[in-house]
């Protein structure tokens, strides 16, 4: 097989290089270290005001950067950045273009896919690269509780997006750094763009995307359907986190599908996560271990999910959390009066 070449999106919030970044690098690395054949790993940025400095990526295993940016590249667009990287994979057709699963690369990515005539699959759990060539990806279905293979067909550029919870971040591998190639973004303002960026409004700690928040507080079978679920409202409203739920949860429809932590769901990395009548399962946990702290509340003693936590409570849950929420309630009105 000759030389492959791998794109990597560079996943950024405010600036700053995410972790789920470094996993597509390690994730890159790997496949051309399998096939033990020469390969080159490009970062895509696209962006103004990287706080984190690109270079660095070539610590990890990046040869390049190709950064486009100008002002109206401020914000994330999928039409207008998939016009963006389409001019460019036009000239320069990478074999493949690996991106994490998000609601953004979600959106991007079909439509990078049909400008370019690729193919796009999403949401994959595993990727397999031969020595003739074959991408065979594998992606869970049904839930879940099965998965199937996709192998790509036709030519590249073949476009996949990764679930987060399977990207694992690597050691630094040396001390080079990466060239950095800063690319002029094509003006696109005449191309009758469908989409546009009007506002962007912060939402409310509770209502803040999972993925984002410092914050985390998860409900999970235990805590009970409709009006027994408020309480896990009530203690994201005292503490300033945002709510999130099992599977079964969003099944109830008790919560919305985006708010599902898991590996059918959203990986999520908070500063703190408190979870609330969840046993602990690998479908959940999967998409938590890496939040910073973690809580976990479970009237059964044997429960998983306490193998994660740094701090368990055993207890009936609608017992413990009211009292924990009188007591932020309280905290709070104490540094009100200072």
């Amino acid at each position: 097989m000759k030389k492959t070449n791998i794109w990597i999106w560079v996943h950024q919030r405010e600036g700053i290089i995410e972790d789920e970044t470094l996993g597509l690098v390690s994730e890159a690395v790997r496949l051309i270290s399998e096939i033990a054949g020469e390969g080159d790993i490009t970062a895509i940025a696209v962006g103004n005001g990287f706080e984190d400095p690109l270079e660095e990526l070539g610590r990890y295993g990046v040869s390049r950067v190709l950064h486009f940016k100008n002002s109206q590249a401020e914000r994330f667009n999928g039409e207008y950045f998939a016009g963006i990287l389409s001019a460019f994979m036009g000239k320069e057709i990478p074999y493949l273009f690996l991106m994490a699963h998000t609601d953004q690369t979600a959106d991007m990515a079909p439509r990078l896919a049909g400008l370019n005539g690729g193919c796009a699959v999403t949401r994959a759990i595993d990727l397999k690269l031969d020595d003739k060539g074959a991408v065979t990806v594998t992606r869970p279905i049904a839930n879940g509780h099965l998965s199937e293979k996709v192998c790509f067909d036709g030519p590249p550029p073949y476009l996949v997006t990764l679930l987060p919870s399977v990207l694992n971040t690597p050691e630094q591998a040396s001390e080079k750094t990466a060239e950095v190639i800063v690319k002029a973004v094509p003006d696109m303002s005449g191309c009758n763009l469908k989409t546009d960026v009007v506002a962007v409004i912060e939402a409310s700690p509770e209502n803040l995307d999972i993925g984002e928040a410092d914050i985390v507080v998860a409900g999970g079978r235990g805590v009970g359907k409709d009006k027994r679920f408020e309480i896990i409202h009530e203690l994201a409203a005292a503490i300033g986190g945002s709510v999130a739920g099992t599977r079964p949860v969003v099944d109830w429809q008790t919560l919305a599908y985006e708010r599902q932590i898991g590996q059918t769901g959203k990986a999520v990395t908070p500063q703190l996560i408190i979870n609330s009548g969840i046993s602990g399962a690998n479908e959940y946990t999967a998409g938590m271990e890496k939040s910073r702290k973690v809580i976990a509340i479970n009237i059964d003693p044997k429960a998983r999910i306490f193998r994660f936590a740094d701090l368990g409570v055993v207890g009936d849950l609608h017992q413990v959390l009211p009292l924990l929420i009188e007591r932020l309630k309280a905290e709070k009105v104490a540094g009100e009066k200072k």
